[in-house]
């Protein structure tokens, strides 16, 4: 078959699942699509062939002359060193148009998975099928930097039948978080060993209510998490992926978990905010009636929040004005002490200026004195002798 599709260039799909081809087939279809001077290929399914590690390495080095967009390889016994070479041509792939990889039913642990994502961290892939593996939650929680890096265009991932338990669960609403991809995410919650703490790591990714800004910051991008249908999945997760599903999701999260908004953190801005509260608040009720969610959320009951976010701002005016008296009362203190403090050194300068003055006045003096011959020894002889002394300078 190989050799026939030699001159079989233009061929788009290429269906050879359950030949078991193997080793041999391998290296003979990588020889044919590494001849093709210009492939057209974008489906190669070799679903069900015996191909191990060293057959998938063969086969590596002859998908990157293609335009390969899906890939199927589930049912084989690729292992770590398939993985490792499928990463290694992804990362040098760089006309890679690989949107759809099916690895199911495999023998990839998690080495082999941390190997793989390293692998498709560039890549334009979004489908990835990693079901009946040997993955655990620290496989899962490898895959974090792939998926939290902007580069993630992965909208599916498909992990049914891998024992991961609720650290798995864990690991996946953790590298979840922030990522602005992925819509769907499948597994069987009884044969992954999914409990009650598992389910409520992905409550929190979906809608956390420690905090508004928490909430705000939560995952509104996935649709699907559980079966397809999501009959395991519970309620409460189920309504958030629904919210999800509409325009705005984070303002309908907000609304549902914080009945009670807590305006405080907004006072720093004092009255400045408080229109664009206003207009948050109606912006809100408009979107909801627009989404038909008026039953989840009252339109009444969102007036009522509005009533009340607006009395805690009139509330806690009060308090912010004599906290901003006493904060006046302490700068101008601040700034009259630095008066004085400027002052005084102004009249200290001063007086060392006037003490110089003086002495200098002591000294001219005491020299004019000299020149007058002494200083006498009472006020009434001082005129006399200064009479004197002005007479004698005169006959002289």
């Amino acid at each position: 078959i190989a050799t026939a599709l030699r001159t079989y260039s233009q061929l788009e799909e290429l269906h050879l699942q359950h030949n078991n081809i193997g080793l041999m087939g391998c290296t003979a279809l990588a020889d044919t699509l590494r001849g093709w001077e210009a492939s057209n290929l974008k489906h190669l399914d070799l679903d069900g062939n015996g191909i191990d590690d060293q057959g998938l390495q063969t086969l590596a080095a002859g998908i990157t002359n293609t335009k390969l967009e899906e890939l199927h390889l589930q049912h084989n016994n690729i292992g770590l060193m398939g993985c490792t070479a499928l990463a290694d041509t992804l990362r040098g792939w760089e006309a890679s148009n690989l949107k759809h990889l099916d690895l199911d039913g495999n023998s990839i642990d998690d080495q082999g998975l941390q190997v793989l994502a390293a692998g498709v961290t560039n890549t334009k892939l979004e489908e990835l099928y990693l079901s009946d593996n040997l993955i655990t939650g620290a496989g899962l929680r490898s895959m974090s930097d792939y998926f939290q890096s902007e580069s993630c265009c992965l909208k599916t991932l498909n992990v049914l039948r891998n024992d991961f338990g609720d650290e798995g669960a864990v690991a996946l609403a953790d590298i979840l978080m922030g990522n602005k991809s992925l819509t769907s995410l499948h597994f069987i919650s009884h044969q992954s060993g999914i409990t009650n703490p598992g389910w409520a790591a992905f409550s929190k990714l979906l809608c956390d209510p420690s905090s508004i800004k928490s909430t705000y910051h939560s995952n509104h991008i996935i649709t699907t998490i559980g079966e397809y249908d999501m009959p395991r999945t519970p309620l409460n997760i189920r309504r958030y992926l629904e919210l999800n599903e509409y325009p705005h999701p984070a303002i309908h999260k907000i609304l549902k978990s914080h009945p009670d908004l807590d305006m405080e953190p907004f006072f720093q801005w004092k009255l400045k905010l408080l229109p664009v509260v206003i207009n948050w608040f109606r912006s809100a009720g408009s979107r909801m009636l627009a989404n038909n969610l008026g039953e989840s959320i009252q339109r009444q009951s969102l007036q009522n929040r509005e009533l009340s976010a607006l009395y805690k701002f009139v509330r806690g005016m009060p308090d912010l004005t004599v906290m901003s008296y006493w904060q006046q009362f302490v700068m101008n203190a601040q700034a009259e002490r630095r008066r004085i403090d400027d002052e005084r050194r102004r009249l200290e300068d001063e007086r060392r200026r006037l003490d110089g003055e003086r002495c200098k006045l002591d000294y001219d003096e005491e020299a004019a004195w000299v020149r007058l011959g002494g200083r006498p020894r009472s006020e009434g002889e001082g005129s006399s002798n200064f009479v004197s002394g002005v007479k004698r300078r005169r006959q002289e």
